[in-house]
């Protein structure tokens, strides 16, 4: 990708102009536009076409994990939060950043410059508090965790809990390797995970793969 092009969401037009200068300030990284409210950015989002949406929680009109949810389909989101606690309705709206209000300039551009990879950020304390809610979601059932992923999504948790790379999950399910990829990286944010390996020995500690056989 040789420019990353991003849309600013956010209701207060002092922050959305600092925000700007700041990214702009960035080799490779360039705002295409800013919203001002949650319908705003859906518009703009469609006619802009941005890789990254940076979008503030509390936008007027449509909330931002709203959105976001909106978004998430053909724009990589990352959702500005007050509490570490909205992070788990945005990661099932399909949130690939996680940055807290409190959150400095060096977590803001590295949570662009991840996400346009196609890779999750999370802001250390949000990191945190996933880690904790992933550590009480292993007391949960098996159906309960499968209940959180989509069904291409529970494909890929199986077929990479058998040890199957990308390439050949890519050609098992007739997708590229980049879906592969992507639906992998969703995997490691719903579930708390840090690769693969956590992946699979997650998949069998709580028994999903039996599950969903």
């Amino acid at each position: 990708m040789s420019e990353i092009r991003v849309l600013v969401c956010h209701p207060e037009q002092l922050l959305r102009s600092g925000i700007k200068a700041l990214l702009n300030s960035e080799p490779g990284v360039r705002v295409v536009g800013e919203a001002a409210d949650g319908f705003d950015a859906l518009s703009k989002a469609r006619g802009l076409r941005p890789d990254v949406a940076l979008i503030e929680e509390r936008l007027v009109g449509l909330p931002g994990v709203e959105v976001t949810e909106r978004l998430a389909d053909g724009v990589r989101c990352i959702i500005l939060i007050e509490h570490p606690d909205t992070m788990f309705e945005a990661v099932k709206a399909g949130a690939r950043g996680f940055l807290l209000h409190s959150s400095g300039q060096d977590e803001l551009l590295g949570a662009v410059r991840a996400t346009a990879r196609g890779e999750a950020f999370f802001a250390p304390q949000v990191a945190s508090r996933f880690l904790q809610r992933f550590e009480s979601g292993l007391r949960q059932p098996a159906t309960a965790v499968a209940d959180t992923l989509t069904e291409r999504e529970r494909e890929v948790l199986g077929l990479v809990a058998e040890g199957m790379d990308n390439a050949e999950i890519a050609a098992k399910l007739y997708v590229s390797k980049a879906t592969v990829k992507f639906h992998v990286s969703n995997l490691l944010v719903k579930l708390g995970l840090r690769d693969r390996l956590q992946i699979a020995v997650y998949a069998h500690r709580v028994g999903v793969v039996g599950a969903l056989s």
